[in-house]
């Protein structure tokens, strides 16, 4: 064998044992760097941490709604045993009117929970990391709370007409949308806390689950080593057209424009249904599932609210939901998840 060809595959082993070493040393064999918290529940204030941070204009926040006695975000994290992440989104409600959000509100306004909230969690599922059972129990834990109407989706402040004169001394009512907005500064400090989580699930019931799909591409664009799972509890996305075309614009819903389908922004022939489908063909390596019950109370009495008027008569909404609306919610969220 002639000389240059033994020079040749020095420098091949050579510069395979660089790559090799330094694979080593910054990649999955490596200790990654895990956020610097407390043990237990921390609260995390993003006027504090992130002072300049903004999203479209618009700042961290909760609704501001006419009764708030503040409209203070914060978000919640726990600290872990492995680099492995949940990415929990609160529920609570939703609003896309003047009748629901200001008059008989139908979402959380506010952020009630505290450090003290999560002080004994036992029998709380996922979060019940005592039990020996939770396959979560080692993870760590990123809490987002719900107080902005819009399902963790919205990036607006909607300006709701006082048409019955109910608030005094105004004519109309800003309530501030801004779900997506505090989403946005949560994924900054967890983008900039963890090097390259192992394994992120997000989750999340009624709004929350709608936050957990909504949230899952952005997730996954800021962490493409990462595997990164979703699951939705109590989100299927029955809803009327007159919500679809109508109400939801007041929230300004974000959406991940790379993913073929969205490039142009909200949709709204692009269903809920679609939305599990088309996250799941572009990241193929990512479980994206839901679960929800046949007859979802709930779920059915929101639909009830945007059909046949009974938004704008508040002293019907005790009767909800009514059968007949009851079973069009059952067929169109077997569809859904048949399709």
């Amino acid at each position: 064998m002639k000389r240059s060809s033994f020079l040749k595959i020095g420098v091949f082993v050579f510069f395979s044992l660089v790559i090799a070493s330094a694979s080593f040393a910054g990649g999955r064999w490596s200790k990654p760097d895990l956020p610097d918290i407390p043990d237990g529940w921390s609260e995390i204030d993003p006027a504090v941490a992130y002072p300049d941070f903004d999203y479209n204009g618009l700042t961290p926040a909760c609704s501001a709604c006419p009764t708030c006695t503040s409209d203070e975000f914060t978000f919640f994290v726990k600290k872990g045993a492995v680099n492995k992440v949940v990415i929990y989104f609160q529920g609570g409600g939703g609003c896309w009117d003047t009748a629901n959000c200001l008059y008989a509100p139908t979402y959380s306004q506010q952020q009630f929970e505290t450090v003290e909230t999560f002080s004994d969690t036992e029998g709380m599922g996922i979060f019940d990391t005592a039990n020996p059972k939770n396959p979560f129990k080692n993870w760590y834990f990123v809490y987002i709370p719900y107080c902005t109407g819009d399902i963790h989706w919205g990036a607006s402040d909607a300006v709701y007409p006082d048409s019955m004169d109910l608030i005094p001394f105004v004519d109309s009512w800003t309530i501030q949308h801004r779900g997506f907005v505090n989403f946005q500064v949560v994924l900054k400090w967890i983008k900039d806390s963890f090097e390259r989580p192992r394994k992120i699930f997000v989750t999340g019931v009624s709004a929350g689950s709608y936050g957990a799909i909504g949230g899952f591409p952005f997730i996954k664009k800021a962490f493409p080593l990462s595997r990164v799972d979703v699951l939705g509890d109590a989100g299927n996305g029955v809803t009327s057209e007159a919500f679809r075309y109508g109400g939801i614009y007041n929230w300004n819903v974000q959406v991940p424009d790379w993913i073929p389908g969205y490039e142009d922004g909200y949709d709204p022939e692009m269903t809920t249904a679609d939305m599990y489908t088309n996250y799941a063909k572009y990241y193929r390596l990512s479980k994206v599932a839901q679960y929800t019950t046949a007859w979802d109370e709930t779920q059915a009495w929101f639909y009830n609210l945007q059909v046949d008027g009974f938004l704008y008569d508040p002293t019907l909404w005790g009767d909800l939901p009514i059968d007949e609306v009851w079973c069009d919610w059952n067929a169109q969220m077997r569809e859904f998840a048949y399709d």
